[in-house]
């Protein structure tokens, strides 16, 4: 890596940093151009020649939790999990994670910069390359997808190739009833301003099973 591009690296952290601090410190609505700039010691426009604009940024900052949920998939996810079930657990872990912190996973899921997120993780890697990698192949290779029905996909295919659902096309519409559900779960849990993470991922976890039940039959 070439010194250019370790200071840019650098100095893409010290923005990214200085969002996240005023996000926690005043509230996301606080997290001006100007502010982050002056708190990371440079001039608004610099900013521009690292991001396309404030939503893109701040979009970085939330990479953290997908870390946190990435995290938790590497400890509690063994290799030779059976398929179904790590298809289970995996959706677990990510409800849990979403229900934590909604406005979050709305945004790197299904906002402006979503199709862009596994790009966005791969850049957020080289600035913190500290960060955790896995060596489980059937999680890289879902991680690796660039949107969240691919995501997902990943996950159901190795169900199918298993026996477990009878075709593709069905498999498909399977897994587009548990991305549905799971997006109509989290605008509910926005809208209500829940504090439930523990009934909502109960919740879902029952209509889960009633979807892979409709698979299987």
């Amino acid at each position: 890596m070439t010194e250019l591009s370790i200071k840019r690296l650098r100095t893409m952290a010290y923005f990214i940093t200085a969002a996240d601090e005023i996000i926690q410190e005043e509230g996301i609505e606080k997290a001006t151009i100007r502010k982050i700039a002056k708190r990371a010691g440079y001039n608004s426009a610099t900013i521009y020649n690292y991001f396309n604009d404030l939503e893109h940024l701040i979009f970085f900052t939330k990479i953290s939790h997908l870390e946190i949920y990435k995290t938790r998939l590497y400890e509690e996810i063994p290799d030779d999990l059976d398929p179904l079930d790590e298809l289970k657990k995996v959706f677990r872990i990510f409800v849990e994670e979403t229900f934590k912190n909604p406005y979050d996973f709305y945004d790197l899921f299904f906002s402006k910069y979503s199709l862009q997120l596994n790009e966005t993780v791969t850049l957020y890697h080289k600035i913190y390359p500290e960060r955790l990698e896995t060596e489980n192949k059937r999680l890289k290779a879902m991680l690796s997808k660039n949107d969240i029905y691919k995501r997902n996909m990943a996950l159901v295919d190795n169900c199918v190739e298993n026996g477990y659902f009878p075709n593709k096309e069905d498999a498909e519409r399977i897994n587009e009833l548990m991305i549905l559900t799971y997006s109509g779960l989290l605008n509910r849990y926005l809208e209500t301003e829940s504090k439930d993470v523990e009934g909502y991922t109960d919740k879902f976890m029952v209509y889960l099973d009633m979807i892979i039940k409709l698979g299987l039959s």
